[in-house]
């Protein structure tokens, strides 16, 4: 397979950017949006099953468009309805239309990550598909300063939407008028026919998406909870916890950069079976270590949780089969939403009864992502 072009790797990376701006966008536009709206403040819960659901769709059906309609079309088709969404947003009279929305983004944003996710699985290394998902935590760092110095300069929330929608228009164009550049999905990469649908290959598919999930369940929960255990729960000073918040993803960031390219040199496996390692040690220290300790393992979840779902998805196709690893992909990228909703629900649930329970949440957690880990280790090697 060609090594892709420069211009198509930047591209890839700044379309990853512009997916991630949306996301982050509501949780400082909400207190405006919703005396707009005339709404509580939990009403907010409402909007993130919405996206996600529509992200399921979405993922699920990517592979077969990619194949049907070509990757540079369908993203660009998609980037554009993402646009398109942004546009509503802004212009939304009720809480209803903004909702739908929503889903229409959650629609483009599903297909623009499950396609993307699967041309660099085919097309990237794990330096380049490690820089593309550091693309993504860089817009998601970005958002909510964007949404903050509209909102504090008085235009309101609505222009951040506008905003990443033009953006988005362009990107979309780019992606227009490069469609013959972007590789083909391998033929057949629904999976039918293929060995994913064999007894060994189905386990391989399930073990990979459980692992997935758990993975980015780790670090939403941590992103969404770390800030409350630290200052409800330890007693930490909430500048020095707030500070910690935004450094968990500046060092996730750090990570993807630094441990792609050492993943380039050594190898997927080791620097997966590091992070793993590297995630308990990060529950255990928050667990036992006292303030300094979770303090400390605030920043380490973010270091090591940095390659691991990167790193997943590239090494799709050799835990399942070249043929179906499009589509795999796509189910993973689905996965990767659940997880994000799931499993910081469930450590919410927890601390409603003890804020400190979300240390053995996470450190569960991360055993649980190490044990996949090893089981996804042993197929391999064993060839299952």
């Amino acid at each position: 397979m060609g090594v892709p072009s420069l211009f198509l790797v930047v591209l890839a990376y700044l379309a990853f950017f512009s997916i991630a701006l949306p996301d982050n966008t509501l949780g400082v536009a909400w207190p405006s949006m919703r005396l707009d709206f005339g709404l509580t403040v939990a009403a907010a819960g409402l909007v993130p099953p919405v996206g996600v659901l529509a992200t399921l769709v979405s993922t699920a059906f990517a592979s077969r468009l990619a194949r049907r309609f070509g990757v540079g079309r369908l993203l660009a088709a998609s980037t554009w309805l993402s646009a398109g969404a942004l546009v509503v947003s802004a212009t939304s009279a009720g809480f209803v239309q903004f909702l739908v929305s929503v889903a229409l983004g959650g629609f483009a944003g599903g297909a623009i990550d499950a396609t993307l996710n699967a041309h660099a699985a085919r097309a990237f290394g794990p330096r380049r598909i490690n820089h593309l998902h550091a693309s993504f935590v860089f817009g998601a760092a970005l958002s909510p300063l964007l949404v903050t110095a509209f909102v504090q300069t008085g235009l309101g929330w609505r222009w951040p939407y506008v905003v990443i929608a033009v953006v988005q228009l362009a990107l979309g164009l780019l992606f227009w008028l490069t469609h013959a550049r972007w590789t083909a999905p391998v033929p057949g990469g629904d999976g039918k026919d293929q060995a994913p649908r064999t007894r060994a290959r189905r386990a391989d598919v399930a073990i990979g998406l459980t692992a997935v999930a758990v993975q980015t369940g780790i670090e939403s929960g941590v992103a969404l909870w770390a800030f409350t255990f630290l200052t409800v729960g330890i007693g930490v000073d909430p500048v020095a916890a707030g500070l910690l918040a935004s450094g968990y993803w500046l060092v996730m960031f750090a990570g993807r950069v630094g441990l792609g390219s050492l993943a380039e040199r050594v190898g997927p496996w080791p620097v997966l079976g590091w992070a793993a390692t590297g995630l308990v040690a990060a529950g255990l220290l928050a667990w036992l270590g006292g303030p300094p300790g979770a303090m400390g393992a605030v920043l380490l979840f973010g270091f090591a949780a940095a390659p691991v779902y990167p790193l997943l998805i590239l090494t799709t196709a050799e835990r399942t089969s070249a043929a179906g690893a499009d589509a795999v992909v796509g189910y993973q990228a689905g996965a990767s939403s659940v997880g994000a909703a799931v499993f910081p629900l469930l450590i919410g649930l927890a601390m409603d009864r003890s804020v400190l329970a979300f240390a053995p949440a996470v450190t569960g957690l991360a055993v649980v992502g190490g044990l996949l880990h090893l089981a996804m280790r042993m197929r391999v090697r064993r060839g299952a």
